[in-house]
């Protein structure tokens, strides 16, 4: 998820935004997800969010800094 709008880009491998340079990257059998950005813009700066929907809720943020 991105915080600024908070617009939920991807959803296991579905891609919900139309800007296709964010997409996800998953290996089959493994539990590791990374959200994928080609070509990051200065706009793109800021933070995102993974969360996993459990109880309770897990979430890991980081900020993204382009120049």
């Amino acid at each position: 998820m991105r915080s600024k709008d908070l617009h939920i880009l991807t959803s296991g491998n579905t891609l919900f935004s139309s800007d296709t340079r964010f997409g996800p990257q998953h290996t089959p059998g493994s539990d590791a997800w990374t959200l994928r950005l080609d070509n990051a813009r200065k706009t793109d700066s800021g933070k995102y969010e993974c969360q996993v929907n459990t109880e309770p809720k897990m979430m890991y943020a980081v900020q993204l800094s382009v120049r």
